[in-house]
């Protein structure tokens, strides 16, 4: 039996907003074409989690000839990568050594441009002394896509067409001998096989059986400030700041590559974006940090990713120490993993979520159908 047809926002990537200071409660909006029930009947492939592991799988498989079903429990694509007017609110960087990220942004006619470090970087230490002398820069070598990430993940959206449901949050998984029960309320879906591209702890409260695994960025929020111009260059500032007072600790240079606008953004640190006046404290530090030019930004976006429910767990809530260890999940017959934090090639990264994504699809191909 199909799940019933859930209602939702339609919307589309880039619409304009209004300037001023505004929270990214809303995610943007989404293609008209993706309404429709939550899912067909019984299909041969199911992938739950529309971000980008699981799209990168639908789209190589319906290439293949496969029939597949995409279900997302968010109103949008894209999973942790979010875009907003091209500001990116999820992760921002690739590398030169991200074959797969380069290759996909190739294929997709899409480009990119280095992340700007020419210049000084800003250090705040814990009793307010702020030195503006020193020549380095934390992600000098990192490289970002114009018009943001997000621009990749409604590219590989768009042709799934109606394999991509949104908006259709799954409560159970449960697999036996002849294939695999997806449950939402009180109706289900057969499939033949499930890949779950999402992260382990999600994975947990549907009834599967993993170890606990970290989700990669559950913990973060980020702020994003835009502005006329980036005056901060003009300074011999590169945009980079490493700050012990304020709500942000690391803060980076967000401008767009033809620099028609100013960004600044900066990671909170954890719980901070929680905190009444967050924004207006966020703010003031980076007027500190920067100069009088950053106390009045065009507008303010926001993205708390540890209250975002299709993200993180109550576990989560914890902030990490480090960088995960990632690897591979125990996959049976007919339940595969996919998901950045499923592969211990760049888990964690963009480039581990597109290599679990190919190690899901080798899966498949050598299982029966």
């Amino acid at each position: 039996m199909g799940l019933a047809a859930l209602a939702g926002r339609v919307r589309v990537h880039g619409q304009s907003r209004p300037r001023g200071r505004a929270r990214l409660d809303q995610d943007r909006p989404l293609a008209p074409h993706r309404r429709g029930p939550c899912v067909t009947p019984d299909t041969e492939v199911c992938i739950i989690g529309a971000g980008l592991s699981g799209l990168a799988l639908a789209t190589a498989l319906q290439a293949e000839g496969r029939a597949v079903t995409v279900l997302e429990a968010r109103d949008r694509p894209g999973g942790r990568v979010l875009s907003q007017d091209g500001y990116d609110l999820g992760p921002s960087w690739i590398w030169p050594q991200n074959r797969r990220m380069l290759t996909l942004i190739d294929q997709l006619g899409l480009s990119h441009f280095a992340q700007y470090a020419s210049g000084r970087l800003v250090f705040e230490d814990g009793g307010g002394m702020i030195r503006r002398d020193l020549e380095f820069a934390t992600m000098g070598g990192a490289l970002r896509v114009v018009g943001g990430l997000g621009r990749i993940t409604d590219a590989l959206a768009a042709p799934l067409g109606d394999a991509l449901h949104l908006s259709c949050p799954v409560q159970k998984v449960a697999e036996d001998a002849a294939g695999v029960t997806i449950t939402k309320d009180s109706t289900s879906l057969r499939a033949a096989r499930v890949v779950l591209a999402l992260p382990p702890r999600l994975a947990t409260g549907l009834g599967v059986a993993l170890p606990d695994v970290p989700t990669w960025m559950a913990g973060q929020a980020k702020l994003v400030a835009t502005y006329p111009a980036p005056f901060w260059r003009e300074q011999g500032l590169n945009g980079d700041a490493i700050s012990h007072r304020g709500p942000l600790a690391e803060i980076h240079d967000a401008s767009p590559d033809n620099q028609t606008a100013g960004a600044l953004f900066g990671f909170a640190h954890p719980g901070a974006a929680r905190d009444t006046g967050f924004q207006d404290a966020a703010i003031t530090q980076l007027a500190r940090l920067f100069g009088p030019e950053a106390a009045t930004p065009d507008q303010v976006l926001v993205k708390d990713w540890s209250t975002d429910a299709a993200t993180a767990t109550a576990a989560d809530q914890t902030p990490l120490a480090g960088h995960p260890v990632y690897r591979a999940l125990p996959a049976t017959q007919r339940l595969i993993f996919a998901g950045t934090e499923a592969t211990s090639e760049d888990g964690g990264f963009l480039e581990g979520a597109l290599a679990a994504a190919e190690i899901a699809r080798a899966r498949l191909a050598t299982i029966a159908g």
